[in-house]
């Protein structure tokens, strides 16, 4: 009978390990295609990043060009990459959140 139980348990323990695979799986799809958006200090320069880490834009404001020199403008596209790059972070913490949570205690990173 206990060599019973234990295949059950294993059973039903591979069965939720398969599932959480497969939502991590889906949400890191979803992750991927998500676009988010950063800025530098006053909306000077926007940069949109792909969940990825891929960046797909690059906007830079007119007057932002005309009054920064070189090293300034670095300084703004770093601003904006950087904090888009902090929102694709959080959306993943938020995104993956109910699957470690399923995990059980420790599971937590």
């Amino acid at each position: 009978m206990e060599s019973i139980d234990v295949a059950s348990n294993v059973n039903a323990l591979m069965e939720r390990i398969r599932s959480q695979q497969a939502d991590i799986e889906r949400i890191q799809r979803e992750l991927e295609a998500t676009e988010v958006v950063g800025a530098s200090r006053e909306d000077e320069v926007r940069v949109t990043v792909r969940g990825n880490g891929q960046v797909v834009g690059v906007d830079i404001d007119a007057d932002a060009l005309r009054h920064n020199d070189a090293h300034e403008l670095g300084e703004l596209v770093k601003e904006a990459v950087n904090e888009a790059l902090h929102k694709v972070a959080e959306a993943g913490s938020a995104r993956f959140q109910p699957v470690i949570q399923a995990a059980g205690p420790g599971a937590g990173i």
